[in-house]
């Protein structure tokens, strides 16, 4: 099983730092013009406030009629009441009246100047609220466009980071064994090179381990005639003790050798002869070989059937290895080895747990590889020779399938084989 999650954690992901960094830009830029609005453009409103009002007492100081402040009106953008002992006049209807605008206080901009001749000339101007008009518009642009930029910066993060998350489903794809991974390189840059590596040394692997395997291949196939001379020699000797020790040696020697040829023919899926059987009668009839030894067996069957298109001997060949290494690796005090057969979401799950001491944490990830034994002294006492767990991986994958191992807590392991 693979140990790389196929998802980063969000706040790990390179995608986000770069993303935040980003954003952390777009906040000091919108601070840093506000700053400027405010302590640079704010004291200059009050600057432009003053030039208006010495402009409407000069103006006033004219004492303009009716005809030449509605001409000063549609020119400045400004309006006027007036207010005085020969009566009143606006340059637009709706003007408050003096009473209104000293009542109500400066509810708008407002400058009421005395008329040299009596009276009160009313000068109404949206200087200061079409400025605040101007930095409402200008930061709301700025938010928007900042939006943009972030979001335009999401998409050429993400497509720029797609290499890496391609990588990195590929490093746990490789992990899992998956040896014809290939990661696209669709670029020219730093990503482009390090997926090109990353093929590159995935080539190399896939290339080492097929000549391991064909170096195995190769060499079963020349001890088979050496062997067969053995054996014709054998049987020119005469009976004994001897003899038998070597025959047993040559058998074993016999069996290892046809393991790793059968090893080569289920690559790929080559080498089964499918057909639909009932595993529950199948399971039961390797179980019955085992009930006698200590510390017994115990099948339990969710379903009376459970149908599957599986080769019938070479999946009876794996449940003999898994209950063979676990009655061997049981304890004197050992429960019975429990064989759990049921079916979830198209699968046929069967389960081996054993009550024996567990297997060492560090020889999981090897436990499936060929002639590894956990037991390193390879003695004949421990028998076997490691390729047992490799065959049952071998003939599961052939099918489709996958086969776990896991360690059970306090003591016992547990293998689990999962068929289509």
């Amino acid at each position: 099983m693979s140990e790389l999650p196929v998802r980063t954690a969000w706040h790990r992901s390179i995608f986000v730092k770069q993303l935040a960094i980003m954003v952390a830009t777009a906040v000091s830029l919108l601070l840093f013009v506000a700053g400027f609005m405010y302590f640079i453009l704010g004291p200059n409103l009050s600057v432009s406030r003053g030039l208006v009002d010495e402009y409407a007492r000069a103006l006033v100081s004219t004492s303009p009629d009716e005809a030449r402040a509605k001409e000063l009106a549609e020119r400045l953008g400004l309006e006027i009441r007036y207010e005085g002992p020969g009566g009143s006049w606006e340059t637009a209807p709706g003007l408050p009246r003096l009473s209104e605008v000293q009542k109500e206080g400066w509810r708008y901009d407002t400058l009421v100047v005395p008329a040299p001749q009596g009276g009160a000339y009313l000068i109404f101007w949206e200087l200061g609220r079409r400025m605040r008009q101007a930095h409402s518009n200008l930061l709301w642009m700025l938010h928007l466009a900042m939006a943009l930029i972030i979001f335009l910066a999401y998409l050429v993060l993400r497509r720029s980071l797609r290499p890496l998350r391609a990588l990195h489903e590929g490093v746990a794809r490789l992990s899992d064994g998956q040896l014809d991974v290939t990661v696209p390189s669709r670029t020219r840059d730093e990503f482009g090179a390090l997926a090109a590596a990353f093929n590159q040394m995935v080539h190399r692997i896939r290339e080492m381990l097929r000549a391991r395997d064909q170096l195995l291949l190769d060499v079963s196939h020349e001890l088979r005639s050496p062997l067969t001379r053995m054996k014709v020699a054998l049987a020119l000797l005469p009976e004994g003790e001897k003899r038998q020790r070597i025959e047993a040696d040559v058998a074993e020697m016999e069996a290892m050798i046809a393991e790793l040829l059968e090893l080569e023919r289920l690559r790929e899926g080559r080498g089964l002869r499918r057909e639909r059987l009932d595993l529950v009668p199948l399971l039961r009839e390797v179980v019955e070989r085992f009930e006698d030894r200590p510390p017994g067996v115990r099948l339990s069957a969710e379903e009376t059937e459970v149908w599957a298109e599986v080769d019938g001997d070479k999946v009876r060949t794996v449940l003999r290895n898994l209950l063979e290494n676990a009655v061997k690796y049981s304890l004197a005090d050992s429960a019975p080895v429990e064989v759990v057969l049921k079916k979830d979401e198209g699968s046929v799950i069967v389960t081996v747990a054993d009550d024996g001491p567990g297997i060492p944490e560090e020889d999981l990830p090897s436990l499936f590889e060929p002639f590894f034994r956990v037991d390193r002294s390879r003695s004949k006492k421990s028998g076997g020779y490691g390729l047992g767990l490799s065959l049952c991986k071998r003939i599961v994958e052939a099918h489709g399938g996958q086969i776990e191992v896991a360690n059970r807590g306090r003591r016992g392991a547990e293998f689990v084989v999962r068929l289509p």
